[in-house]
């Protein structure tokens, strides 16, 4: 897909997004935006362990769908 074709497609989920949708779209927006900010070195220490503990961890990770599936389900039972 390229560029016009996405710019388009999330115009038109802008239009029939609902209140809860644009303000998480904007709030993604802002953040991926402000580049005037500096982590911290203790953030960047987290990150880095959680890297490190997620890619050496032998589980089985989750599916786009069922990733998808699994937060709607916490969402419903209000975890």
């Amino acid at each position: 897909m390229v560029l016009t074709d996405k710019k388009q497609a999330l115009s038109e989920i802008i239009q029939d997004a609902d209140e809860k949708l644009l303000g998480l779209m904007i709030a993604l927006a802002n953040e991926y935006n402000d580049e005037d900010y500096v982590y911290s070195k203790e953030e960047l220490t987290f990150f880095e362990k959680r890297r490190e503990a997620f890619l050496g961890n032998s589980k089985k990770g989750y599916t786009v769908e069922e990733a998808y599936e699994k937060i709607r389900r916490n969402y419903k039972n209000g975890l």
